[in-house]
């Protein structure tokens, strides 16, 4: 597949497991996974995770400025190498989307977006079974519903953004590992 892949949904849709999955049916592509990448500040103490800390442990949303550098500095890479992206938790906004959209088009690059679709009530169920296996500190009740406030209020319109652009596939993600990849790769054309 000689194009970048999006992956979005509803926290706790399964994206992660199944772009470890798809990462190693893609040999073109490097998995970028915003979420990680702003985490991996917390190697040390230092100013820019003590900005990020409290907007993560909140449950909100990381500033753009941030966000657009970031998927700037991937993308150049992959460039560089001559490789495609799979790319977790960019877009979530809007703003986020349009720039997005014109990084690409700048970069000559295709995309496409996977939206892994669960309800909200089997989200915030899988939410708390992590919360009570992984016991941290972001997954609190209220952090929890910010969460998924956040992706309806800002997500769901990115989703319909793209679904707009024709660049949008929908996965269901309410069923087992197996048959969410069996239809991913399907939808991929893998």
């Amino acid at each position: 597949m000689n194009k970048d892949v999006v992956l979005l949904g509803i926290q706790w849709c399964g994206k992660w497991t199944q772009a470890d999955l798809l990462i190693k049916q893609l040999a073109k592509h490097k998995y970028f996974e915003m979420w990680e990448i702003l985490r991996s500040f917390h190697s040390n103490s230092n100013f820019i995770w003590n900005h990020l800390k409290d907007i993560m442990n909140h449950g909100d949303m990381i500033e753009h400025f941030i966000t657009y550098d970031l998927i700037d500095i991937a993308i150049r890479i992959s460039e560089q190498e001559k490789e495609f992206l799979l790319i977790d938790w960019f877009p979530r906004a809007i703003e986020q989307a349009e720039f997005f959209v014109k990084k690409m088009e700048l970069s000559y690059r295709d995309y496409i977006v996977v939206n892994f679709k669960l309800s909200r009530e089997k989200a915030f169920e899988r939410m708390v079974k992590r919360a009570e296996i992984e016991a941290r500190k972001d997954d609190t009740p209220e952090a929890m519903n910010r969460r998924i406030d956040l992706f309806e209020q800002n997500t769901i319109p990115v989703l319909e953004f793209f679904e707009q652009q024709g660049k949008l596939i929908t996965v269901n993600a309410d069923d087992s590992i197996e048959n969410v990849f069996n239809e991913l790769k399907s939808k991929l054309g893998l």
